[in-house]
């Protein structure tokens, strides 16, 4: 890898280094945050909902975790080129580079956040790894979804300063409307809330691999799908407006 291909990383471990300089566990407090909402929310909903106590945790600690990387990287994304006014107009770096800083930074933070899901998963399913293969491919169709919903956000809150406001509101929206905090199976399974929601397959499609039900290959294929769509919908629209970028700063 180059060192001009690397740059987005660099600048990825270093916002990492300074957000959490002087700190003696760094990363690791999202992390402790994390497993905490997990364990008290958990248990409170596991009792609502009737479910069984160590998979439900395990459920929500790998939804959680998950979806605080979407919905991190895009929401972060949408602010990242107007963040970034002074580093492009003053220097040679690629609007691109600094949308994959985002994402790599976010990305990062995740590798933290999966010491969670492993634990839980070893609480939840003590005799069996389940489908770890298929795990990290979710995950990486995780990435590409934020990698190409993160550009054309930051992109399109260049041109419209509103759109990162309407982003954060999307992200609650759905947030709240997709089977994160609550289980698929208390709704049929003819439900829009699942059969129209495309963030109920790219979750599933990462969350599955590590759930005792198995892995759902049709949200593996419908997640693919999306994020292939997506990432030339994305490029396209980087293609078209990359020279525009400085002026509408």
């Amino acid at each position: 890898m180059s060192g001009v291909s690397m740059v987005w990383l660099r600048l990825a471990q270093f916002d990492i280094r300074l957000r959490y300089r002087n700190s003696t566990f760094g990363p690791f407090w999202i992390t402790l945050n994390t497993a905490i909402f997990a364990l008290s929310v958990g248990l409170l909903y596991a009792v609502l909902f009737k479910q069984p106590i160590r998979e439900f945790i395990h459920h929500l600690a790998t939804s959680v975790v998950l979806w605080q990387f979407l919905s991190g990287a895009i929401i972060e994304g949408s602010e990242i080129l107007i963040g970034s006014h002074d580093l492009l107009l003053n220097t040679k770096i690629s609007p691109a580079s600094c949308i994959f800083r985002c994402v790599s930074k976010n990305i990062i933070i995740l590798m933290h956040n999966v010491l969670i899901i492993f634990i839980t998963l070893i609480i939840a399913y003590p005799n069996s790894g389940l489908n770890i293969p298929m795990f990290i491919v979710g995950t990486a169709l995780l990435a590409a979804h934020a990698a190409w919903i993160s550009t054309i956000v930051a992109i399109v809150s260049v041109r419209y300063r509103d759109v990162p406001l309407i982003t954060a509101a999307v992200m609650q929206l759905l947030f709240m409307l997709s089977p994160i905090i609550w289980t698929a199976k208390v709704l049929p399974t003819s439900s829009p809330f699942l059969v129209y929601n495309p963030v109920a397959y790219i979750i599933d499609a990462a969350r599955t691999p590590l759930m005792s039900d198995g892995t759902d290959y049709m949200s593996v294929l419908v997640s693919a799908i999306i994020a292939g769509a997506g990432s030339i919908a994305a490029y396209l629209l980087y293609r078209r407006t990359e020279h525009r970028i400085p002026y509408w700063l």
